[in-house]
């Protein structure tokens, strides 16, 4: 995933998991938000 520390991610495995759950939080996030966005915007052209 990311090649900029692989010394760091190798010493640390449990920094990689977090910052892989941090991404995937911040996607799931971001999906949401822009679901509800458009859920509003639809209801709201009705």
């Amino acid at each position: 995933m990311c090649t900029a520390h692989p010394q760091l991610i190798k010493e640390h495995p449990v920094l990689e998991a977090f910052f892989e759950a941090l991404l995937i939080l911040v996607c799931v996030g971001v999906l949401a938000f822009a679901g509800l966005t458009v859920k509003k915007l639809y209801q709201g052209q009705r």
